[in-house]
């Protein structure tokens, strides 16, 4: 019995976290106007921020273009190849998929579907936060041990890797909510 209604409570989990009045008989939720203000705002910021994070994405193609051939990209322009990388990331999945959310008020996409996209929503929202803390670790370690730093391309790598897996495996328990 217990068994069955967690069952019940996980399958309506996606369709309930938008709702915050309770539903009475006959009654569907519907858009108010803090929603489409939401909604407004959250897709101006999408255009905004995939506008700048993809300019800037060229502009380091741009600049690794002009680098001589076999010389390497320096330290901090991959930290933020990554974290604008993350952060374009977090703008083509969390952006839209909330503003759909505010949109539609409901969950009717199933729930394989929201699983995916519940996982995708925090594994894109972890990385930019892991980036930062790469970016910040490598900053201390330059300025610490400035000369063992400088030389260590397999520190930057492993930092990198790092924080992409954790942003992958703290999204993980996500898909247990739907």
């Amino acid at each position: 019995m217990e068994s069955a209604a967690s069952s019940e409570q996980n399958q309506n989990h996606c369709s309930a976290i938008n709702n915050s009045v309770p539903l009475m008989q006959g009654s569907l939720p519907t858009l108010t106007l803090s929603g489409k203000i939401r909604v407004t705002l959250t897709f101006f910021l999408f255009l905004l921020s995939t506008t700048f994070n993809a300019s800037f994405l060229l502009k380091l193609q741009k600049w690794t273009q002009k680098k001589e051939k076999g010389k390497k990209l320096s330290r901090m322009k991959v930290l933020l190849k990554h974290l604008t990388l993350a952060n374009l990331l977090e703008t083509l999945i969390v952006m839209p998929l909330d503003g759909m959310w505010n949109i539609t008020v409901q969950w009717y996409a199933g729930e394989l579907l929201c699983k995916v996209l519940s996982y995708l929503k925090l594994f894109s929202m972890y990385a930019p936060a892991f980036m930062m803390v790469v970016i910040s670790l490598d900053r201390s370690l330059a300025i610490t041990r400035p000369l063992p730093v400088q030389s260590s391309r397999k520190l930057e790598q492993s930092m990198l890797g790092l924080a992409w897996v954790l942003s992958s495996v703290f999204a993980g328990p996500q898909n247990y909510n739907c």
